[in-house]
């Protein structure tokens, strides 16, 4: 059974979280093109895979996409190119992005070996916080570090906001997987929850793109805000 036959208003929100990643996707590889930026690539690599997981979603629905074994590497690419672009952006003077760019791709790629069988570890769970952990720790307080140092000014902390709120999507994800979690927390509200999480995060992600001048990408509407 899928989302769009259970929960039809979570479809639709999906469909708008799509459609919204898929825009800022095609925006990022438009500055990518023109200015060869790698913070532009990284990001816009995010936003295409957050648009194929909402469209996954929609079609298969929470349970039958989260059992899939490449789902948790390929998600994995959501934190990490996220990441990965705010080094880039914020220290660009620096190889920063490019040795967490190394690190995200051994990572996951361990990840992918593993929840294909093809080596048969335990440390799936290990690995996949290898990866979050400090991508959520990049994307929610880097953001932050910048507004405070005048880097990039206040409206960095946009990005930081959507990146506490994402991090917030992984931990209710990671309830979903443990099955002595369902009674404090059941995996119908935690699905109920997270499209209209997600939209807020793209939002909160689309402002911290459009507006911040170091990295600033021109948005239709947001990016004239301020």
């Amino acid at each position: 059974m899928t989302l769009l036959d259970t929960d039809l208003m979570g479809a639709v929100v999906l469909l708008v979280v799509g459609v919204v990643a898929i825009i800022l996707a095609l925006l990022l590889l438009k500055e990518y093109l023109s200015s060869k930026k790698m913070y532009h690539l990284s990001w816009a690599i995010s936003f295409l895979v957050l648009f194929v997981s909402g469209v996954l979603i929609i079609f298969l629905g929470w349970t039958e996409a989260l059992e899939n074994p490449l789902v948790p590497p390929v998600a994995a690419l959501i934190p990490a190119g996220l990441a990965i672009g705010l080094l880039y952006a914020v220290y660009d003077d620096t190889q920063y992005g490019f040795f967490y760019a190394l690190y995200a791709i051994v990572v996951i790629g361990i990840l992918t070996v593993i929840k294909l069988d093809i080596l048969t570890l335990d440390i799936a769970s290990m690995v996949i916080m290898g990866i979050h952990i400090p991508s959520g720790l990049i994307i929610s307080f880097l953001p932050l570090y910048t507004a405070f140092t005048k880097k990039t000014a206040w409206t960095s902390i946009f990005f930081g906001i959507g990146g506490l709120l994402i991090s917030f999507g992984g931990v209710l994800l990671a309830f979903a997987t443990v099955e002595s979690m369902e009674a404090i927390l059941p995996l119908t509200e935690i699905f109920a929850i997270l499209p209209y999480l997600l939209l807020v995060v793209g939002v909160f992600f689309a402002l911290g793109i459009g507006l911040p001048k170091k990295w600033k990408v021109d948005i239709p509407i947001i990016s004239s805000l301020f």
